[in-house]
């Protein structure tokens, strides 16, 4: 059995003091920052819904001593990991856990697509992505960072900020994973997709990370919400991404669907592949392939803990998948990853789980 892993999906937890201390002046008074409240800590950016840091870091640790009390969400940002946020300290969790390297998405960050002001959201996405060049830059072989685009402002915006951040050495880009108005599909988008193709960077969408503010709603509950934020959203992702035919004609962009699990995928790219069966010769914009073609050409997925998905991985591409560890969400593998990757793989053959455990995510993001 392999004995050491590559995850293709994990986070930070960002400082505190990262925009109070960041941000160009005249954005400074309205720089994200934490509220302390009796409930907990909350994340409060301008435009956004607050939310509790509990959900983010903090409640790792407790579920890797045993369990995870009656608290719930009602944390202090001071309770994160140390690991979350500090390149030493990540490097020596990466060791407990048996991973060698990671590929690095936000943590709170993930809801700044849903900033209105495009140039408050730029600003707070260029903090961010200086921030995350230099904690990937404490071990740049083991620590592989996503940059974020601003895509609330001119395409331009998103251009700059994708070459610059491929200068800093992050190794991918994030788009958000539903774009409304404009959509994907749209002309305005065509001189990004060219620019991407030409700096060959893996595009993540990933789950939670919409153009919409992300909202933890009282009166439903929070297993609902969980569903919709991580596997219905990136069903919708998939769908517009697809049928956008962004992919068609710009076949060198290469997409990746994270951490909305892959069980879902099989089906829903076969009713996909029988829509377009009968629907095709009319549609628009017009896909010349039926959408697993796509799919199998462009797209690759990751899951963390997903036996369903792993059964029906010959109706996918196993090239495709990669595992991930979600670290330090406590929905995440940390730091039992090698007893869940022994659990889900069970049967499955060894030259297999390779690829789905460290090869894929290698070759995809030029991991040596």
């Amino acid at each position: 059995m392999i004995e050491s892993f590559i995850s293709a999906d994990s986070h930070v937890v960002e400082p505190a003091d990262l925009w109070t201390t960041r941000m160009d002046r005249r954005f400074r008074e309205r720089a994200p920052h934490f509220e302390h409240g009796a409930a907990g800590d909350h994340w409060v950016v301008e435009g956004l819904n607050s939310l509790p840091i509990g959900l983010f870091g903090p409640m790792v640790s407790e579920k890797a001593k045993g369990g995870i009390d009656d608290r719930g969400q009602e944390r202090r940002h001071e309770e994160t990991r140390p690991g979350a946020n500090n390149p030493e300290a990540r490097i020596v969790d990466q060791r407990l856990d048996h991973v060698e390297a990671e590929v690095v998405y936000p943590g709170l960050c993930l809801t700044l697509f849903g900033i209105p002001d495009a140039e408050y959201q730029r600003e707070c996405i260029r903090v961010y992505n200086d921030w995350l060049a230099e904690f990937c830059g404490g071990d740049p072989k083991r620590l592989l960072g996503s940059a974020m685009l601003p895509m609330r402002g001119p395409v331009e915006w998103a251009i700059a900020e994708a070459q610059r951040c491929a200068k800093l050495g992050l190794r991918s880009v994030m788009i958000p994973a539903v774009k409304r108005k404009p959509s994907y599909h749209e002309p305005v988008y065509d001189k990004l997709w060219a620019a991407l193709e030409e700096l060959n960077l893996p595009i993540g969408v990933h789950s939670g990370a919409d153009d919409e503010p992300l909202a933890i709603e009282t009166g439903i509950p929070l297993h609902a919400q969980v569903c919709d934020n991580k596997m219905f959203m990136m069903q919708r992702s998939l769908a517009l991404l697809i049928t956008s035919a962004v992919p068609q004609r710009f076949p060198k962009l290469r997409f990746v669907i994270v951490e909305g699990g892959i069980g879902w995928i099989a089906a829903q790219l076969r009713f996909m592949d029988h829509w377009w069966e009968d629907h095709h010769n009319w549609m628009q914009p017009k896909l010349t392939e039926p959408p697993t073609f796509y799919f199998q050409r462009q797209f690759w997925a990751t899951f963390e803990d997903d036996r369903p998905g792993i059964l029906t991985r010959h109706l996918l591409n196993v090239d495709r998948l990669m595992w991930g560890s979600d670290y330090p969400h406590t929905e995440g593998t940390f730091p039992f990853s090698i007893e869940r990757i022994r659990k889900d793989f069970v049967d499955v053959p060894e030259d297999e789980i390779r690829k789905m455990v460290r090869d894929n995510v290698a070759v995809l993001y030029g991991i040596r």
